[in-house]
């Protein structure tokens, strides 16, 4: 896997490598601080998986910028990795083409479920930064069916283990962090499967991502 990491502060870049690599043990992490490098970034070192992209970058607007790249590139995923959580922000940004819009303020672990989900063909979008006005939203997000029960019916002993997959830990290690055994952990996530309406660990970890009250 080859991931294009631009982001114009290269602190936050040196952050967010470490967590990235985690994605996939063969990943690849490139770099840009600006849209035009990162342009020259894949032209340079070839095809890319996914780009994760501040929307405030040198060079270009952000429309342009997410726009430019998904002509140039249509086959790259483009993940938005921002600050800013305004509604005509992110819905513009999805019109530019990007499939996910992640908020820097989330913690390493759930960014990483949401990558995770980004790379298996989903959209993601914390449903806290979209009201739920015109149906355009319903088309973007990526929330809860209607006839699922809320996260906020776990228990607290099944929210734990079900904030442990999110971050990508396995049964085992859940269970050794617990402190359980992983016959215990096998039985909440199913009594969790069950009450969310959800048949596994990815469909699991991306409604806990959407969820108001976990």
């Amino acid at each position: 896997m080859r991931i294009v990491l631009a982001d114009d502060h290269v602190m936050l870049r040196d952050g967010l490598k470490p967590y990235l690599v985690e994605l996939d043990p063969g990943a690849e992490v490139l770099e840009a601080g600006s849209y035009p490098e990162l342009f020259t970034v894949i032209e340079t070192c070839g095809p890319v998986d996914m780009a994760l992209v501040d929307l405030r970058m040198p060079g270009m607007d952000y429309m342009r910028g997410i726009q430019t790249l998904r002509q140039r590139w249509p086959d790259v995923r483009v993940a938005v990795l921002s600050s800013m959580t305004d509604r005509k922000v992110i819905l513009d940004a999805l019109a530019a083409g990007a499939v996910a819009f992640i908020p820097k303020r989330l913690s390493a672990g759930a960014m990483l479920s949401a990558l995770r989900l980004v790379m298996a063909g989903e959209r993601f979008i914390p449903s806290m930064l979209l009201n739920a006005e015109g149906s355009d939203i319903r088309v973007v997000t990526v929330a809860a069916d209607e006839d699922r029960e809320p996260v906020g019916i776990l228990t607290q002993r099944e929210k734990e283990i079900l904030r442990l997959l999110r971050d990508g830990l396995p049964n085992k290690s859940i269970a050794r962090q617990l402190n359980v055994s992983e016959v215990t952990v096998k039985s909440h996530l199913c009594h969790v499967f069950r009450k969310l309406g959800v048949q596994n660990r990815v469909q699991a970890a991306r409604l806990s991502l959407q969820a108001d009250d976990f």
